[in-house]
């Protein structure tokens, strides 16, 4: 599955975390990301679907993406 974006969902440590439904792995992450990113990414945010999927679950950034949102106006999947 390939994001809007071009990322490959199956490779994304969020999208891992989700269909493993694994907090350990939810934390580590959040903790990667956080400092990675300069900002503060709690463990409960780490949940992602992917962001093709219209009513799954969404890591916080995706919903506000406008790549994401491009795709969708256009019906590109």
């Amino acid at each position: 599955m390939i994001a809007f974006c071009g990322l490959t969902c199956i490779e994304c440590l969020a999208f891992i975390a989700t269909q493993k439904d694994d907090d350990k792995e939810r934390e580590k992450v959040a903790k990667v990301w956080s400092k990675l990113y300069k900002c503060d990414i709690k463990p409960e945010n780490i949940n992602c679907d992917g962001c093709l999927e219209e009513s799954g679950r969404l890591f916080n950034y995706c919903t506000v993406c406008e790549i994401r949102k491009c795709g969708q106006e256009k019906g590109e999947d």
